[in-house]
């Protein structure tokens, strides 16, 4: 399994300088074939910029050999179980999306835990105080990977127990 939560260029972000954005198109230099085993699953962080979605899905998996399997939603809510933003607002929405991929060349009869990913599924959690936080993706995703799966987080900002941490800001939240 591979996770990443890219720092997608954003206006907001820039202008708050909260964390160095990146170029999109240095995510093509991320060498995720030669680091995917062969029944593994990416899983990518993308904002609700619908751009950015369809160079995930139209691009980059293309490049790196992948097929799209689903799109995942984590609905931010208040204590009150409120979204964070209204579901209709025109400037920002309430939800990040999380594209999931194998490689195009998984076979549907290699492993049936991979293919039962759901398509669509959603997450719901009040988030953390600490900007771009997500929520933890280990035990949601545990029983779709194969037994006692490697896991890489890209662009991490906390250390996962058993996982392999890479990113300039690993250590970020590991002291709450």
């Amino acid at each position: 399994l591979i996770v990443m939560d890219p720092p997608w260029p954003n206006k907001s972000v820039r202008r708050s300088s909260k964390y160095e954005t990146q170029d999109i198109y240095d995510l093509f230099q991320i060498p995720i074939p030669e680091l995917l085993a062969p029944e593994g699953v990416v899983a990518v962080w993308v904002t609700n910029k619908p751009k950015f979605r369809r160079f995930i899905i139209d691009k980059l998996f293309k490049s790196w050999g992948l097929k799209e399997i689903g799109i995942w939603y984590w609905l931010k809510v208040t204590t009150e179980n409120e979204p964070v933003i209204p579901l209709d607002s025109p400037h920002r929405k309430p939800y990040e999306q999380l594209i999931l991929g194998i490689r195009a060349s998984t076979s549907t009869t290699t492993t049936n835990k991979i293919t039962t990913i759901p398509q669509q599924y959603a997450i719901v959690s009040v988030p953390c105080c600490r900007h771009s936080r997500k929520p933890p993706l280990d035990t949601l995703l545990k029983p779709y990977l194969l037994e006692d799966p490697k896991c890489l987080e890209m662009f991490a900002r906390c250390l996962t127990p058993g996982w392999t941490s890479w990113g300039n800001e690993c250590l970020k939240f590991q002291h709450m």
